[in-house]
């Protein structure tokens, strides 16, 4: 929450976290595609270093990678931007004006201080300040997990970014990848051990997840793609011989199929991806656990 200039503090800290739950964990999400990622990689144990990346998975893909595209999506950075390239294209106009060579070189000053006091500040005490650290200490974090976690969380950063620039319905896809697939392949990179399985998995839930996606904003036809998807999740498993978890899938299935018949009924998209998440969560640990095992 934003504090207004007569409320702020005189002296303190200069960066302000706020971690707080966004909502229930029974909720899919980032968080639980990493730990997904690091149950399918098969290199978990409890030792100290294998229990700090997980935390430093969970705190990368969830915590630090939302906080960058939530603060993309805040309406005074993107005006700002907005006002920026406004300006920016006005500047030659400015300077039609100027006929001798001290007039444009006033005029010069003048647009630069008017740019730096309406873009360059609000810009500075917006949004991007928070993009900045929440950037860097999202690198640095993949950094520590290795290379292939820093590229995946540039890529999820740069997704984010074309996802706030198309709008959310068109950029659903977009956000599927970076809170399924990336936080998936970011853990399971930090363990040393990405199968063809793994990835096939994740790729499911990625288009199960972006089903749900478009579901909440509306779009029913995404319901039998869902269904065929899932159909494809106990496939797998039954092919890699989790046939108890395949079992246990299918029953999920089902309870889905008698919710479908209630969202028909009052079309209410946004509570059907609420009510039938739960299943989706557990069909995707299953499949992290057969893979683990």
């Amino acid at each position: 929450m934003e504090e207004s200039f007569s409320t702020r503090p005189i002296a303190g800290r200069w960066i302000a976290l706020d971690f707080r739950p966004t909502r229930p964990v029974t909720f899919l999400g980032p968080a639980l595609a990493a730990l997904c990622g690091v149950i399918a990689s098969g290199g978990l144990n409890w030792r100290g270093q294998s229990l700090l990346f997980v935390i430093l998975a969970l705190l990368l893909c969830d915590a630090l990678l939302g906080a960058w595209r939530a603060l993309w999506f805040g309406s005074e950075l993107r005006a700002a931007l907005e006002r920026a390239s406004l300006r920016t294209s006005a500047w030659s106009d400015f300077d039609d004006y100027a006929t001798s060579r001290l007039a444009r070189l006033r005029s010069q000053i003048r647009r630069r201080i008017a740019f730096v006091r309406r873009v360059i500040w609000p810009l500075i005490d917006s949004e991007i300040l928070g993009m900045f650290f929440a950037g860097i200490l999202g690198l640095a974090l993949a950094a520590v997990l290795g290379p292939i976690a820093v590229a995946l969380t540039i890529l999820a950063m740069v997704f984010a970014l074309i996802e706030g620039r198309i709008g959310t319905t068109r950029g659903a896809g977009l956000r599927a990848i970076v809170e399924i697939t990336i936080p998936w392949m970011i853990a399971s990179s930090a363990f040393g051990y990405f199968t063809f399985w793994s990835f096939a998995f994740a790729l499911v839930f990625t288009l199960i997840y972006r089903g749900l996606l478009g579901i909440a904003q509306g779009q029913g036809q995404w319901l039998k793609w869902i269904n065929l998807l899932s159909l494809l999740a106990i496939g797998m498993l039954i092919v890699s011989n989790a046939i108890i978890g395949a079992a246990i899938v299918a029953l999920g299935l089902i309870a889905q199929l008698l919710w479908q018949i209630h969202f028909r009924l009052d079309r209410n998209g946004r509570g059907y991806a609420q009510r039938v998440q739960f299943y989706i969560l557990v069909a995707m640990l299953i499949a992290a656990f057969s893979l683990w095992f």
